[in-house]
């Protein structure tokens, strides 16, 4: 029995029960960047930030389309919402960045992760841990457990899991055991530099859509990073996304993918403690395309039709980045054009994977998100 069917036999917890059964193994991640002091340091690491929060989203995606909407919708529909929510986060640090005077470059070839590896080149593995390494693949349980939630996983996590060892920060010089303890020394550093820093203009920025605001002061970009925290990790006391007593009280991005693990939603109970309810999240292996994975375009015979729809899949993906890039540098109305290609992905997406792979019986093409100058 492989490790994905075995994954996808796993029993979902009773209802009722406490949610502490997943081991912990600490946070795998650390985001190698020096702590920011000077504006220019600040404007660097906002946009390692606009680069990190894109670099979740082939990896999401590629799942979530994988996925038989007609069998696993539910789950499909867990994983595109947090792939919406990582696109406000994207626009909220590259606001920031154009308020204090940054240009956010995202037409580019760097900017584009590759497979395996996807996340930038300083979102590395914590010493002593396994290697983290980030997969472009179709959705499975394994892939939520040990890529996604890992990506989201927060420094201390509420007690829904097991704590287990974890590194200190002494033992990580100048590096950040999580993507939240990176965001929030990027606010810290914002607060040293103050308000002077701030164009105090929505001049050039995107807002208006996924909840998205301009950013004008310090307090503006303050509350965006501790938004974009809470909405990946939790707080220390909630894995729900909102604040106490806020409206959006959705499972923050770790918890969501925790639940897609698990396959029963969690909730709070009268006691403080974190159960299983009785909302099943189903899931039907035989809903999920069997793609390839880390695809290349040369992976495609020259010519083929998988060569040619995956290459109308990167014209689309490249497209999108070209109107992202222009939104942010002084054209914010293309952000429009990037909402419309958003959903051609998708569509493309769906196309490609229903193409058989030449020489690898039973399983599909698959999009490889590279980019066309």
């Amino acid at each position: 029995m492989t490790t994905d069917t075995m994954a996808a036999t796993r029993p979902v917890p009773a209802a009722g029960t406490k949610a502490i059964d997943l081991p912990k193994r600490g946070p795998s991640l650390v985001v190698q960047a020096k702590a920011p002091r000077t504006l220019d340091e600040v404007r660097a690491n906002l946009q390692l930030a606009v680069e990190l929060e894109h670099a979740t989203l082939p990896a999401y995606l590629q799942a979530a389309y994988s996925l038989d909407d007609a069998k696993n919708g539910v789950i499909a529909g867990m994983i595109i919402d947090i792939a919406m929510q990582e696109m406000e986060h994207f626009c909220q640090a590259a606001n920031i960045l154009v308020a204090i005077g940054g240009r956010p470059a995202i037409d580019d070839p760097a900017f584009v992760p590759s497979y395996p590896g996807g996340l930038p080149k300083n979102i590395g593995t914590q010493p002593g841990q396994p290697e983290f390494i980030v997969h472009l693949r179709g959705f499975s349980l394994d892939q939520v457990e040990n890529c996604f939630m890992v990506i989201e996983e927060p420094a201390d996590p509420v007690d829904i899991l097991d704590s287990a060892p974890r590194l200190a920060a002494s033992d990580i010089k100048d590096n950040y055991r999580t993507i939240g303890e990176f965001y929030e020394d990027i606010s810290k550093a914002l607060g040293d530099l103050g308000n002077g820093v701030f164009s105090g203009t929505a001049d050039g920025q995107v807002y208006g859509m996924f909840g998205i605001k301009p950013i004008l002061s310090l307090a503006d970009a303050q509350d965006a990073i501790a938004r974009i925290v809470r909405e990946g990790e939790g707080t220390p006391t909630s894995p729900e996304e909102g604040t106490e007593g806020g409206d959006d009280n959705g499972m923050a991005h770790y918890y969501s993918f925790y639940e897609i693990y698990k396959g029963r939603k969690i909730a709070k109970a009268p006691d403080g403690g974190w159960y299983f309810t009785d909302e099943v999240i189903p899931y039907d292996p035989t809903g999920v395309q069997t793609l390839i994975d880390d695809p290349k375009q040369a992976d495609y015979a020259a010519g083929s039709v998988a060569a040619v729809q995956s290459e109308a899949f990167n014209t689309y993906y490249s497209n999108l980045l070209k109107a992202l890039h222009q939104s942010f540098n002084g054209n914010p109305d293309k952000i429009n054009d990037a909402i419309g290609l958003m959903f051609d992905l998708k569509i493309q997406a769906k196309m490609l994977m229903q193409l058989p792979m030449d020489g690898q019986p039973g399983k599909f093409c698959a999009p490889t998100w590279q980019y066309i100058p």
